[in-house]
């Protein structure tokens, strides 16, 4: 049975996006305590579409757009009109397969690790307009089938979710084991984590709430700024962060289409880069209990 992580952080410009990437494209290329590599699944939850952008080539992912093998095809029907300015209804409660919508990224011969994309759609915001429970519903279902579905199918499943209230936040909280608040040592910082741990414990008493994992991204490489000691001070989070953290290279930035990321570059600083962001995933996945 699978894991599955959302990162998420209900405040924008935290680096969301640039920490799902990368923690999907490192996790299938690190063995853990000699154990075989891991088939990872990444799903982007947000209409923007960042991380597609990141991980595919811009051809690819216009050809899986026309094809609707997106994440818009997991909580509506594919041949669905489209309407803005109407809510938008799934047709049943069963979505498509997971092997129909997921594109290999990274499938090396030497072991059994890979990566996954199933990418998102500037489209999927037009979902979010059928807010009332009566229409939710279907989506709903549909996604907590097919989660079940990726579980069954690999290790670990990776949401990169919209930083909003909303059914995507709802449907990615209520179906995952962990998250993951990336934090950057800012002015309101505490507020972001705050509305992140109100959203996580929001739940009916027979859900079970997914621990919470924070995360400072960007951060600097010599110093701890006022606000992370601030938070890790705090007895509501200090228990929830980790050690490591992200520190502000300008590897971490340059990803595109596939390119550019520091397991792969060349440029300066991108191996202590490389070094750091193993020393991150490695202390996520031990808090994970993935082993």
């Amino acid at each position: 049975m699978g894991t599955v992580l959302t990162v998420m952080n209900m405040k924008g410009g935290v680096g969301k996006t640039t920490v799902a990437t990368h923690i999907a494209g490192i996790a299938p290329r690190l063995k853990l305590d000699g154990k075989e590599y891991k088939k990872v699944l990444a799903i982007d939850y947000d209409p923007q579409f960042n991380m597609s952008q990141a991980l595919l080539p811009a051809k690819t992912y216009f050809q899986l757009e026309q094809e609707r093998s997106t994440t818009l095809s997991i909580l509506v029907d594919s041949n669905t009109d489209l309407n803005p300015y109407e809510l938008q209804v799934a047709g049943n409660y069963n979505p498509p397969p997971v092997a129909k919508l997921a594109t290999n990224i990274y499938s090396p011969r030497a072991h059994g690790g890979k990566l996954d994309i199933i990418p998102s759609t500037l489209d999927l915001m037009y979902v979010a307009l059928g807010q009332s429970e009566n229409q939710t519903k279907p989506m709903e279902e549909r996604f907590e089938k097919f989660l079940a579905d990726c579980r069954d199918n690999y290790d670990l499943t990776i949401i990169d979710c919209h930083p909003a209230g909303s059914l995507f936040t709802k449907t990615s909280l209520k179906n995952s084991d962990h998250v993951l608040i990336p934090v950057m040592p800012q002015r309101y910082a505490v507020r972001g984590i705050g509305l992140m741990m109100k959203f996580i414990s929001a739940k009916k008493a027979s859900e079970k709430s997914p621990k919470p994992h924070i995360l400072f991204n960007n951060v600097s490489r010599t110093k701890l700024s006022d606000q992370e000691i601030q938070i890790r001070n705090n007895p509501d989070y200090r228990d929830h962060c980790l050690t490591h953290t992200l520190k502000k290279y300008t590897a971490f930035s340059e990803p595109e289409e596939g390119r550019g990321f520091v397991w792969a570059s060349r440029k300066p600083y991108s191996t202590e880069a490389f070094a750091n962001l193993i020393s991150v995933t490695r202390e996520l996945f031990q808090r994970m209990g993935l082993r």
